[in-house]
């Protein structure tokens, strides 16, 4: 039963243009990297000897912010359809059981994240190649760099789908998400343990506790906003 709602959930999206979204993501940060290197090529060289260690770096200039942007659309929009319908009684009069919807519909997000994710270390390598730089010299590095942001903003994007769920008012949770993800690109000096920071944060020494951090407390965020729904009255 729970497989058939995760594919209703998909098809659902599939007629939404949140599928576009997984590749104009990517495309967008790839193609501002890669603008920065046509206006700074010179320069940018010089700053590190090690090509693709400062490709990376330049990256996660715009990555995180990008990502966190991602998330807070893709949270939004499968909260949105059934709000948009007025499908929730509908769906939930169905003989599944409520968690097993919360969970469907952050077992997509999170699934679609992954795949831009993806998407993302196909574009990085092809910018690579594009300038010169031949294949990675550390493809340990590059998958680690361009997956970071996925188990860190876990948290970021468990609050985001609890606030889609909780507000019929899409704009509410948006505008949080938004103001965050901008916010908090700018804003490094803060605490290292508010979360919406961690994916920021891919080339600190403490990047491996972010990652696990950001999935146990994201699996905690998940589980408290999948019981606040089963307790809700939605309408």
């Amino acid at each position: 039963m729970f497989t058939k709602i995760l594919q209703a959930e998909c098809i659902k999206l599939k007629r939404k243009w949140l599928w576009f979204l997984l590749f104009l993501g990517p495309a967008g940060v790839i193609g501002l990297t890669l603008v920065d290197y046509s206006v700074r090529y010179e320069y940018l060289i010089q700053q590190n000897p090690n090509v693709w260690e400062g490709l990376l770096h330049e990256l996660n200039i715009t990555l995180p912010i990008a990502f966190l942007l991602g998330g807070t659309i893709l949270a939004s929009n499968v909260a949105h359809i059934e709000y948009h319908r007025s499908s929730w009684k509908q769906l939930l009069s169905l003989p599944v059981s409520r968690l097993s919807v919360y969970t469907a519909k952050f077992l997509v997000v999170m699934f679609m994240l992954l795949i831009a994710s993806a998407v993302l270390l196909i574009g990085i390598i092809g910018l690579g190649w594009w300038l010169g730089f031949g294949f990675p010299s550390s493809w340990k590095n590059l998958f680690v760099y361009t997956f970071y942001p996925f188990f860190s903003a876990i948290p970021f994007v468990a609050i985001q789908i609890w606030l889609s769920m909780l507000f019929k008012n899409q704009g509410r949770s948006l505008a949080l998400g938004i103001v965050m993800s901008v916010t908090m690109s700018g804003m490094r000096e803060l605490p290292s343990w508010f979360f919406w920071q961690w994916p920021m944060l891919a080339f600190s020494d403490y990047r491996n506790m972010y990652i696990i951090a950001g999935v146990i407390i994201g699996i905690f965020l998940y589980a408290a906003g999948a019981l606040h729904f089963i307790k809700k009255d939605v309408a």
